[in-house]
Protein backbone atom coordinates (compact mmCIF):
# COMPACT_ATOMS: atom_id res chain seq x y z
CA UNK A 1 0.00 0.00 0.00
CA UNK A 2 1.59 3.32 -0.75
CA UNK A 3 1.93 6.01 1.77
CA UNK A 4 -0.67 8.22 -0.27
CA UNK A 5 -3.58 5.62 -0.10
CA UNK A 6 -2.77 4.99 3.65
CA UNK A 7 -3.00 9.01 4.65
CA UNK A 8 -5.93 8.67 2.55
CA UNK A 9 -7.09 5.76 4.58
CA UNK A 10 -6.41 7.31 7.72
CA UNK A 11 -7.83 10.87 6.80
CA UNK A 12 -11.15 9.21 6.06
CA UNK A 13 -11.52 6.92 9.04
CA UNK A 14 -10.48 10.04 11.23
CA UNK A 15 -12.93 11.77 9.45
CA UNK A 16 -15.89 9.41 10.12
CA UNK A 17 -15.01 8.75 13.83
CA UNK A 18 -15.18 12.36 13.82
CA UNK A 19 -18.80 12.36 12.40
CA UNK A 20 -19.76 9.90 15.55
CA UNK A 21 -18.95 12.18 18.21
CA UNK A 22 -21.78 14.27 19.56
CA UNK A 23 -24.46 11.31 18.38
CA UNK A 24 -26.19 10.90 21.73
CA UNK A 25 -29.95 11.55 22.04
CA UNK A 26 -30.23 14.56 20.28
CA UNK A 27 -29.02 13.69 16.69
CA UNK A 28 -31.16 16.72 14.68
CA UNK A 29 -33.25 13.28 13.43
CA UNK A 30 -37.33 13.56 12.79
CA UNK A 31 -39.46 10.76 12.45
CA UNK A 32 -40.52 9.75 8.85
CA UNK A 33 -43.05 7.41 7.58
CA UNK A 34 -45.00 6.63 4.60
CA UNK A 35 -46.42 3.67 1.97
CA UNK A 36 -45.12 2.26 -0.86
CA UNK A 37 -46.81 0.80 -3.47
CA UNK A 38 -46.32 -0.60 -7.44
CA UNK A 39 -49.32 -0.87 -10.05
CA UNK A 40 -51.72 -0.50 -6.60
CA UNK A 41 -50.06 -3.08 -4.99
CA UNK A 42 -47.98 -2.76 -1.20
CA UNK A 43 -44.17 -3.27 -1.84
CA UNK A 44 -44.12 -5.71 1.07
CA UNK A 45 -40.63 -7.15 2.37
CA UNK A 46 -38.71 -3.97 0.21
CA UNK A 47 -36.61 -1.45 1.80
CA UNK A 48 -36.61 2.27 0.94
CA UNK A 49 -33.64 4.66 1.44
CA UNK A 50 -33.52 8.61 1.85
CA UNK A 51 -30.07 9.91 0.87
CA UNK A 52 -29.76 13.37 2.12
CA UNK A 53 -28.78 15.70 -0.81
CA UNK A 54 -26.36 17.81 1.31
CA UNK A 55 -24.44 14.53 1.70
CA UNK A 56 -25.27 14.17 4.91
CA UNK A 57 -26.66 10.63 6.62
CA UNK A 58 -28.80 8.79 4.98
CA UNK A 59 -31.54 6.89 6.35
CA UNK A 60 -33.37 3.32 5.54
CA UNK A 61 -36.26 1.23 6.66
CA UNK A 62 -38.22 -2.15 5.49
CA UNK A 63 -41.21 -2.40 3.91
CA UNK A 64 -43.75 -4.39 6.31
CA UNK A 65 -46.39 -6.20 4.13
CA UNK A 66 -48.81 -3.09 3.59
CA UNK A 67 -45.71 -1.44 2.52
CA UNK A 68 -45.58 0.63 5.39
CA UNK A 69 -41.94 2.02 6.74
CA UNK A 70 -40.92 4.05 9.48
CA UNK A 71 -36.98 5.73 8.86
CA UNK A 72 -33.89 4.78 11.09
CA UNK A 73 -30.31 6.88 10.63
CA UNK A 74 -28.50 5.49 13.48
CA UNK A 75 -30.75 2.90 14.52
CA UNK A 76 -34.00 1.49 13.62
CA UNK A 77 -36.77 3.74 13.36
CA UNK A 78 -34.99 6.53 14.98
CA UNK A 79 -35.57 9.36 11.70
CA UNK A 80 -33.73 11.14 9.47
CA UNK A 81 -32.25 14.50 9.08
CA UNK A 82 -33.98 17.71 7.19
CA UNK A 83 -33.72 18.54 4.40
CA UNK A 84 -34.35 17.80 0.58
CA UNK A 85 -33.47 13.83 -0.19
CA UNK A 86 -33.27 11.32 -3.27
CA UNK A 87 -35.05 8.15 -2.80
CA UNK A 88 -34.04 5.13 -3.63
CA UNK A 89 -36.92 1.56 -3.48
CA UNK A 90 -35.67 -1.88 -3.76
CA UNK A 91 -37.55 -4.99 -3.93
CA UNK A 92 -36.50 -8.43 -5.04
CA UNK A 93 -37.11 -12.19 -5.22
CA UNK A 94 -35.24 -14.72 -2.97
CA UNK A 95 -31.63 -14.53 -3.23
CA UNK A 96 -30.05 -16.84 -5.79
CA UNK A 97 -26.66 -19.04 -4.65
CA UNK A 98 -23.24 -17.03 -4.58
CA UNK A 99 -20.91 -19.45 -6.51
CA UNK A 100 -18.00 -20.08 -4.53
CA UNK A 101 -15.45 -18.53 -6.63
CA UNK A 102 -17.10 -15.55 -5.96
CA UNK A 103 -17.54 -15.98 -2.33
CA UNK A 104 -15.60 -12.92 -0.78
CA UNK A 105 -15.89 -10.75 -3.28
CA UNK A 106 -19.51 -9.29 -2.43
CA UNK A 107 -20.12 -5.32 -4.67
CA UNK A 108 -22.45 -2.66 -3.48
CA UNK A 109 -24.94 -3.91 -5.81
CA UNK A 110 -24.48 -7.16 -3.96
CA UNK A 111 -25.64 -5.86 -0.92
CA UNK A 112 -29.23 -5.53 -2.53
CA UNK A 113 -29.53 -9.42 -2.87
CA UNK A 114 -28.81 -11.25 -5.49
CA UNK A 115 -33.31 -11.94 -6.66
CA UNK A 116 -34.76 -10.91 -9.45
CA UNK A 117 -36.08 -7.42 -9.49
CA UNK A 118 -39.56 -7.40 -8.37
CA UNK A 119 -39.69 -3.54 -9.22
CA UNK A 120 -38.63 -1.76 -11.99
CA UNK A 121 -34.82 -1.60 -11.02
CA UNK A 122 -34.81 2.40 -11.76
CA UNK A 123 -35.96 2.46 -8.54
CA UNK A 124 -33.03 1.28 -7.07
CA UNK A 125 -30.83 4.11 -7.19
CA UNK A 126 -31.45 7.27 -5.63
CA UNK A 127 -29.67 9.08 -8.76
CA UNK A 128 -32.65 6.98 -11.35
CA UNK A 129 -35.47 6.69 -9.41
CA UNK A 130 -37.36 9.96 -10.19
CA UNK A 131 -38.36 9.94 -6.41
CA UNK A 132 -37.44 12.78 -3.57
CA UNK A 133 -39.00 13.80 -0.33
CA UNK A 134 -38.32 17.29 1.81
CA UNK A 135 -38.19 16.50 5.19
CA UNK A 136 -39.06 19.07 8.08
CA UNK A 137 -39.16 19.83 11.43
CA UNK A 138 -42.81 20.53 11.71
CA UNK A 139 -43.94 17.31 12.30
CA UNK A 140 -45.46 16.24 9.02
CA UNK A 141 -43.46 14.05 7.42
CA UNK A 142 -44.72 11.15 5.82
CA UNK A 143 -44.39 10.60 2.70
CA UNK A 144 -46.20 7.97 0.30
CA UNK A 145 -44.45 6.67 -3.20
CA UNK A 146 -46.49 5.13 -6.14
CA UNK A 147 -44.59 3.36 -7.66
CA UNK A 148 -45.53 2.61 -11.59
CA UNK A 149 -43.63 0.52 -14.80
Amino acid sequence: MTRRRAATQLIAAAMAAAGLVGCGEDRGLVPVTGTVTYNGEPVAGGEILFTPQDGSHAARGPLDDSGRYRLGTYGPRDGAVTGMHDVAVILRGPDKPVPEARKGQMMEEDMQGSGDPLIPERYFSPLTSGLTAEVTDDGSNEFDFTLTD
